[in-house]
């Protein structure tokens, strides 16, 4: 190929453009963790394709905000994912166990605010932390 068309292809190499999502398939390389679905605004079938697209390139998927529907729908595609009904977040982590990097507290101020300490506690640990 001749190099207008190898830079181009360079420049959307990372991202793939699902036409309602792009994702970043080099985060992880720029971040150290993959592309995270904030499922909030999205359907379950958007989410469950994107849960499907980023686990073509990580073994790690984190979604936020999503409901039980959503689980539904990606637990249908990926048998091996996890729901966490109190934070309203799917995993799923098929990375071999390794040593966890720095160890990570969490504070909450009150009952209401456990939700998102459960978000807070599950990101950490799949990223690898204690």
């Amino acid at each position: 190929m001749d190099i207008t068309e190898a830079l181009t292809r360079l420049k959307a190499l990372p991202y793939q453009d699902m036409g309602f999502a792009k994702v970043d398939h080099h985060r992880a390389l720029r971040k150290g963790f993959p592309e995270v679905i904030f499922g909030q605004g999205k359907t379950p079938e958007q989410i469950a394709a994107i849960a499907r697209e980023i686990l073509t390139r990580s073994d790690k998927l984190l979604a936020t905000r999503a409901s039980p529907e959503a689980f539904a729908v990606v637990k249908a595609a990926l048998p091996d994912a996890v729901y966490h009904p109190q934070a309203n977040v799917i995993t799923l982590d098929r990375a071999p166990a390794s040593v966890r990097r720095r160890g990570v507290i969490v504070l909450s101020a009150g009952t209401s605010d456990i939700p998102v300490a459960e978000e807070a506690v599950i990101t950490c640990e799949l990223m690898g932390n204690e």
